[in-house]
């Protein structure tokens, strides 16, 4: 809603702006009604429109992602209902000053349906005289006209020809559009401009029109002003002395500008470039012949020498839970820290710098389903038996896309069936969609993930002697994964959540969707090697990724010599991860939590030496 605003007021305001300083000064009014009409309805509807843009593909240095290796991990996500949201206070707020609005529009209109009068028809148009002394005036498609100015041989003529203009030229109708929309979106304040604007040039329009028979021009302002008394404020209507009577006669004598047709044509590129800034615009993915756009925003971290104030308020809260955290006790965690601070937690630690990563002995963050929009080229190949559609979790048939858009969706997952997918020959893809609504839904329940960082000591101690079961055979023993202690790098991005032992039991791993040679592709393709064009050689670390039993990513832990490496690797992790859903991995034929652990190299051939 607050984008839609955003951009509706700013594209306003540049379209008013081209037609205040270059159109409204001309004579070309039949042209500027229809700018004004079409500018307030282009400004309210390119927000909602998509533009498809072709995927930029770099070369990028060769980057390896090595096989996975499941684990047990002990980490635990926290899910409650979201609490209450200020902005539902706004919303609110926002909604009754537009009932106002709309109440005032309705008001006005019978307002003017109050009036007392003779009814009667003058050459085949409808005429109310007023008991009131008021200035002629025309709404829809009747004129109102006091009973004094009506006098035996009718209403004068250039008056009633004005008004007549007013309504077989439909003036009426722009303006109900504008105050409609002024009520609606009342905190758009050019919509004001737009409304003064649409009334100047239909009182431009009609004058013009009577000029035309043949009217002195003289005289004709000399009926104007002596009009000028019985000025009266009736909203929605065109009176004859209009407030603006010094920019009525100007207009009625001036001449165009050589320029002036040259200027109708500024309104092309104007309306080209706001359509490409304003409208939503969605690039291409690489998965065969798909293409759509990941379009997830991630945060840049800031790197910094000192913490920040974020963390220095974050560590005052947890101070509280010290003893807990020291325990790793998510049970009791869970149990003893209220939900609202929970979420607190969360929004400090969102404003981390990299040493507030670093050094933070607990992790505690939101997971959510991020942005991705399939675009109308993907939805109308969806509709194809090659694709198998899942919406919201539910398997749907493809004729069911026809009654979607595709900004209807706020999320799409593509995966390419493999040959160990028991849907291999059925399918070609599996297509998996989430609608705004779902989207909504579950990102507004602020899902919480928390993560306990260990002593390095105690970690190397454990990878030593952690048993790994990646055999899908039942009854397999369980291997031992002997880790170097070089291999681990005080350099861990972000700490390392403490995982507790596996113990010899039946099995399976999680399985990434699509599989992993799809992941390890994706990663490749959005992995930024700009960062690190001075280094030179081979720069290595390793992935650490904790899935659910539910096949939900909770965590990311990527370890190495290099920590601005180690951040990259952790963006295109959670690139590749967002809103995925594994395959959860199995133990004792039962869904367990589970950790993949993948090696990642990537070589450089510069002269500047490894820092």
């Amino acid at each position: 809603m607050e984008t839609f605003i955003l951009k509706t007021v700013i594209c306003s305001g540049i379209l008013f702006g081209l037609y205040h300083w270059f159109l409204a000064k001309e004579k070309t009014f039949v042209f500027n009604r229809f700018y004004l009409i079409f500018s307030v309805i282009f400004s309210l509807t390119i927000p909602f429109l998509t533009i498809e843009l072709p995927n930029l593909k770099e070369e990028k240095s060769n980057l390896v992602v090595g096989e996975e290796i499941p684990q047990q991990v002990f980490t635990q996500q926290i899910t409650e209902e979201s609490s209450f949201d200020f902005n539902q206070i706004i919303l609110a707020v926002y909604c009754l000053i537009a009932v106002l609005f709309l109440a005032k529009f309705i008001i006005s209109i019978l307002k003017i349906k109050s009036l007392k009068g003779r009814r009667l028809i003058y050459k085949s148009k409808n005429i109310v005289l007023l008991q009131e002394d008021l200035a002629p005036f025309s709404f829809w498609n009747t004129i109102y006209i006091s009973e004094k100015s009506f006098s035996n041989s009718g209403i004068d003529n250039r008056v009633f020809m004005h008004e007549e203009i007013h309504i077989q030229q439909k003036h009426s109708l722009d303006l109900i559009f504008i105050e409609l929309t002024k009520a609606v979106l009342w905190i758009n304040p050019f919509f004001y401009f737009y409304k003064s604007a649409m009334v100047n040039n239909h009182e431009f329009l009609a004058d013009e029109e009577v000029i035309n028979k043949n009217i002195n021009i003289k005289n004709y302002q000399e009926l104007i002003l002596q009009e000028v008394l019985k000025q009266q404020n009736i909203p929605l209507t065109h009176q004859f002395n209009f407030n603006n009577t010094k920019k009525r006669f100007i207009m009625m004598t001036k001449q165009n500008s050589k320029f002036a047709k040259a200027k109708k044509f500024l309104a092309v590129p104007v309306f080209a470039i706001a359509a490409f800034v304003f409208a939503e615009k969605v690039y291409g993915n690489n998965i065969d012949d798909l293409k759509s756009d990941y379009g997830i925003k991630i945060s840049p971290i800031k790197s910094s020498l000192n913490h920040s104030e974020a963390y220095k308020e974050f560590t005052k809260i947890i101070e509280k839970y010290d003893q807990i955290i020291k325990n790793r006790d998510h049970e009791k965690f869970t149990k003893e820290v209220p939900r609202e601070v929970l979420v607190n937690l969360a929004d400090l630690f969102d404003k981390f710098n990299s040493k507030d990563l670093t050094e933070a002995p607990i992790w505690v963050k939101y997971t959510e389903i991020n942005r991705e929009i399939p675009t109308i080229n993907q939805m109308n190949k969806f509709l194809s038996s090659r694709y198998n559609i899942s919406i919201d979790g539910k398997v749907v048939e493809n004729k069911d896309l026809k009654n979607y858009k595709n900004t209807d969706f706020y999320h799409v997952y593509i995966l390419k069936v493999l040959p160990t997918n028991p849907d291999y020959g059925k399918y070609d893809y599996g297509v998996i969609l989430y609608t705004k609504a779902f989207a909504k839904k579950y990102n507004s329940a602020k899902n919480i993930t928390v993560s306990f960082k260990v002593d390095m000591a105690e970690y190397k101690q454990w990878v030593q002697n952690d048993t790994i079961a990646p055999k899908k055979r039942k009854e397999t023993k369980a291997e031992i994964k002997k880790i170097k202690p070089e291999d681990i790098n005080v350099n861990e991005y972000p700490p390392v959540a403490m995982p507790k032992p596996v113990q010899t039991v039946e099995q399976t791993p999680a399985e990434y969707p699509g599989g992993m040679d799809l992941m390890r592709k994706g990663m490749g393709e959005n992995f930024n090697p700009a960062p690190f064009e001075k280094l030179s050689g081979t720069v290595k670390a390793s992935i650490l990724i904790s899935v659910d039993e539910n096949g939900k990513t909770t965590d990311i832990k990527v370890t190495g010599p290099n920590s601005e490496f180690n951040k990259e690797a952790y963006r295109v992790t959670e690139l590749m991860t967002a809103g995925k859903i594994w395959k959860p991995a199995t133990e004792n034929g039962k869904p367990a939590k589970s950790v993949y652990k993948l090696p990642l190299a990537m070589k450089f051939e510069n002269t500047a030496p490894i820092k």
